[in-house]
């Protein structure tokens, strides 16, 4: 039977550099053909629509699938021969495993040395694009952008005390991208709140907020210009990801381009132009789901604070 985790226990028992670890041992595992993916799947409900993704790993024999919908979030984790092991409460485990790919991303997509970070969106998703970054040694400070003011402030100042790096509140999307050597997008927008013209020489975007067809947070040109366009699943993007979806059917982008994360991780060193910026869109997929939720069961286990249902 298995144990029911809490998002309090999830909180307690899931920390950044745990789940980075774990996302870089399981997208290695996919480029060795050890792991899959299953893109996400929306099923409408009347008013209401039900969200559904997977993925598994083999050498461990753990799977999951995560479903969500109507402000619920739950990943149901399963080991081969021994069937459901927990039901995982999965706002918190979402936000720290997406805040973990772009870390993974960016650790070896950004240049060297880029501590100078832009964020825009002060969302559910935009504090653990934050720690990730430090997490990775890539923040030493930070612009946050965003279209309340008084939320702006409030979420810089609780981030500022986080981090133990500087924040600050920039005036504006554009003021906060100058100069960055690292832009992240962590918005619902349907269109861009980043443009390419804002970018400095050799920045790195993490694209992570939207995950749907019809919403995109860059414009076309933070796609076309891109030295390297890295995705965390391509399947996924090409239902998923508006920014590249548009450009394809127009036939202004190859979908040979987009090369998927699990060849960045497990690959040699990337090589960039030191002028040309690089691109990660994340859309968050099961595999990163399987990894954290492994590393939550575990934790609980041990804790000695769980029976079976």
């Amino acid at each position: 039977m298995p144990i029911y985790i809490k998002e309090a226990d999830v909180a307690e028992f899931l920390d950044m550099p745990s789940a980075l670890q774990a996302l870089r041992a399981v997208f290695a595992a996919e480029a060795k053909g050890q792991a899959n993916t299953v893109p996400r799947t929306r099923w409408p409900f009347g008013s209401v629509r039900l969200n559904v993704m997977g993925g598994g790993e083999r050498s461990s024999k753990h799977f999951a699938v995560k479903s969500y919908g109507g402000g619920a979030f739950h990943v149901l984790f399963y080991e081969e021969g021994a069937g459901l092991l927990a039901i995982i409460e999965a706002n918190t485990l979402g936000q720290i495993r997406t805040g973990a790919a772009s870390g993974i991303a960016t650790e070896k997509m950004a240049r060297p040395g880029s501590g100078k970070v832009a964020l825009i969106g002060t969302g559910r998703q935009a504090r653990t694009q934050a720690l990730a970054l430090k997490a990775v040694g890539m923040l030493d400070e930070l612009s946050v952008a965003a279209r309340d003011r008084a939320r702006l402030e409030a979420f810089c100042t609780r981030l500022a005390g986080e981090l133990g790096t500087p924040v600050r509140a920039a005036a504006s999307a554009e003021e906060a991208a100058s100069g960055a050597d690292i832009v992240v997008t962590a918005t619902n927008s349907a269109e861009p709140v980043l443009r390419h013209a804002w970018l400095a020489p050799g920045a790195h975007v993490n694209a992570i907020g939207a995950n749907a067809a019809n919403r995109r947070e860059v414009d076309a040109d933070c796609v076309l210009k891109a030295s390297l366009v890295v995705t965390d699943h391509i399947e996924q993007a090409k239902i998923e990801a508006g920014e590249f979806i548009d450009l394809a059917k127009a036939g202004r982008f190859d979908w040979n381009r987009v090369k998927p994360l699990k060849d960045i991780v497990a690959g040699p060193p990337v090589r960039r132009d030191p002028g040309a910026h690089t691109l990660f869109k994340s859309l968050g997929v099961g595999l990163e789901d399987v990894a954290v939720a492994a590393v939550i069961y575990e934790r609980a286990m041990a804790s000695g604070r769980f029976k079976p249902l």
